[in-house]
């Protein structure tokens, strides 16, 4: 299971963290972390289905749908399947078809990009409601992902999916060394061997490397000695990355500094990487950047997010923290790691992330936000004290009109 970083989750009334799409480019000083949060709707990615109940109600349909010949219907099948796990935590579900779904995604190295995309992203999704009851079925589908992610003649947005969902399914469900370091090298490999160009249209790239960066970041934090020691030599190869002429791409390689730097502290307390001193003349140009050729907006949220990276790599400050308001509770992103985790986790769940830390046990678990709370007696939801308003409505009528028949009687 995934392991935390003592994160300080405690009951609390206020809410103290952002809650945007995307980064934030304020400069306000009362901000506590470079770190960006998403609420997204599950509007953005229901497509033509209008209602969601349905979904709920016909997950076994669609999972056979998902297996059909036809192509068209595959697709429709499996995009509900999708939609349903995001928004919703369904363990009896999971737990008689995981072996179904699981055998089901082992086949996207065949699949068009299209399809493989949703079926790398049914890895994930079935991940964070399994946890390690799937850590005997995933060799398979983390074997096609690899291979898609390291083949540059596919879909950017197809490998920058299996990257995402390779880190989850890593965190979550593997315990085995050679897996969890060729997943570290695949996502190694996409970051290395990406080229960005400064083209507006080549965002699609940016988001890539900054997938597989912060992918490798997380898959790291379970990997052997060996793995360690040569992500700590890819240290230079990142800097190098913080000249991008992407903004996606050059922030991601400056969180990803900021891991290995907490990473190794906590590994090796007083451990300096030997060109320190030049990483922190890098991001002081960075805040300070003053090129025409980057926007205001672009340099304002550059200026935002590496002020908090700088003070932390200078051991000036603690690193950054955001929280998140859960229910009753607030998640407390307090280490590198776990903000880039929980970024990821958004990037697979999109609006259902919030409906998820309250009842899903093996996210709450990774987030250190204990079990799943119980409902206090007597609550219910709107839908059922709707349904029995109506009833007693019902009733009272039915009662008064008997009443007003007795009295209009003639006898």
């Amino acid at each position: 299971m995934g392991k935390s970083k003592g994160n300080k989750n405690k009951d609390k009334d206020a809410y103290v963290g952002p809650i945007k799409s995307g980064r934030r480019d304020s400069d306000s000083d009362d901000s506590e972390g470079s770190a960006f949060t998403y609420n997204e709707d599950m509007q953005s990615i229901m497509g033509d289905v209008e209602d969601m109940d349905d979904v709920y109600d016909q997950l076994v349909d669609n999972l056979e749908r998902a297996q059909n010949k036809n192509a068209t219907t595959r697709l429709d099948g499996l995009h509900r399947v999708n939609l349903a796990l995001r928004a919703k935590n369904v363990p009896e579900f999971i737990g008689r078809n995981k072996e179904t779904m699981m055998s089901v995604a082992a086949r996207m190295g065949n699949k068009p990009d299209s399809e493989a995309h949703m079926l790398a992203t049914l890895v994930g999704l079935v991940a964070v409601q399994a946890g390690e009851e799937i850590s005997d079925l995933i060799a398979e589908p983390m074997s096609q992902m690899r291979t898609i992610l390291m083949d540059a003649s596919r879909c950017v947005s197809l490998r920058t999916t299996c990257a995402n969902s390779l880190a989850i399914v890593t965190r979550i469900c593997c315990s085995e060394d050679d897996q969890v370091s060729a997943n570290a090298k695949a996502c190694r490999f996409a970051w290395a061997n990406t080229k960005v160009s400064g083209s507006a249209n080549d965002v699609g790239h940016a988001k890539l490397v900054a997938t597989s960066l912060a992918a490798w970041c997380i898959i790291i934090l379970d990997a052997d000695f060996q793995t360690i020691k040569e992500a700590v030599a890819d240290q230079p190869k990142i800097v190098t990355i913080l000249s991008s002429n992407q903004l996606e791409a050059r922030l991601a390689a400056a969180e990803t500094l900021a891991f290995l730097h907490e990473f190794m502290q906590d590994t090796r307390p007083g451990f300096r990487f030997p060109n320190k001193e030049y990483v922190l003349e890098l991001l002081d140009g960075m805040m300070n950047d003053c090129s025409k050729k980057k926007t205001k907006k672009d340099k304002r949220a550059q200026r935002y997010a590496v002020r908090d990276i700088r003070a932390f790599i200078a051991d000036e400050d603690d690193a950054p923290e955001v929280s998140v308001k859960i229910g009753s509770q607030t998640l407390s992103l307090d280490s590198c790691g776990i903000k880039i985790f929980y970024d990821m986790t958004c990037d697979l769940l999109h609006g259902g992330l919030a409906q998820q830390l309250l009842t899903n046990e093996v996210l709450r678990e990774v987030f250190d936000l204990g079990p799943v709370p119980l409902e206090p007696e007597g609550t219910v939801n709107k839908q059922t004290r709707l349904a029995v308003h109506d009833a007693a409505d019902k009733h009272r009528n039915q009662v008064r009109g008997k009443q007003r028949d007795k009295r209009s009687a003639v006898y």
